[in-house]
């Protein structure tokens, strides 16, 4: 089976390294503008490209946040999955207007504000970097479109049609998408299964990615 990793709103594939190296014959999608090409508007637009990157294939499809939304909306869509793992993620996503503020009038400091919400209060000061400069990579007219495309994303009432296998995970201190949204997401998907995983926020794959592997190599073992 293969394993497609789709990562989140002005994030780039590199936030699955831990992940790519780990499972080997894994893809990281590259979403358009992430860095190369130009963004997207809405989350049923960045579905189409990664259904065209599915092909034949009945993949695990991983998504974190909006990529996460991604993955809801091809489940739903009736694309054939092998699974789903849904990561920091909801069936509808909200988006504070402050981050959109930011985005707008100053996007170093937007960036640095997202990377500091996207971890644990105990993370190394080294990963908030990290994850500042991984958004500044991307064009902030890309960023804000993807925070517009979860601001506007809402499957609350569908999600519960999704019958493939599910396995939810969310970090305790995610602030972005906090764990009852993960929660809402087990309760509504028959047969889900959801892992919560200390010490970790928003980036639960780059914080705390030993753990986080851990539970999809038991997921996938489960297939």
């Amino acid at each position: 089976m293969t394993v497609l990793f789709i990562h989140g709103a002005g994030a780039n594939p590199s936030v699955w390294h831990f992940q790519t190296i780990n499972f080997k014959g894994s893809v990281a999608v590259e979403l358009p503008g992430h860095p190369n090409g130009s963004g997207m508007r809405t989350i049923g637009e960045y579905a189409q490209v990664v259904a065209r990157q599915i092909d034949e294939r009945h993949p695990i499809l991983v998504g974190h946040s909006m990529g996460g939304a991604i993955a809801i909306e091809l489940a739903l869509g009736k694309r054939e999955l092998a699974a789903l793992v849904l990561v920091g993620t909801g069936a509808r996503l909200r988006v504070r207007p402050e981050f959109l503020l930011r985005i707008k009038e100053n996007y170093e400091q937007g960036a640095r504000l997202l990377a500091s919400w996207s971890v644990s209060g105990s993370a190394d000061p080294i990963l908030v970097d990290r994850i500042a400069n991984d958004l500044m990579k991307i064009r902030p007219e890309v960023t804000l479109g993807d925070f517009i495309a979860c601001d506007n994303f809402d499957r609350m009432d569908r999600v519960a049609e999704i019958k493939c296998r599910t396995l939810i995970v969310c970090g305790e201190d995610d602030r972005m998408t906090p764990k009852k949204y993960s929660q809402y997401l087990h309760e509504k998907i028959e047969g889900s299964e959801l892992v919560i995983i200390p010490g970790a926020g928003h980036g639960v794959m780059l914080e705390k990615h030993r753990e986080f592997n851990q539970a999809l190599e038991s997921f996938f073992a489960s297939l």
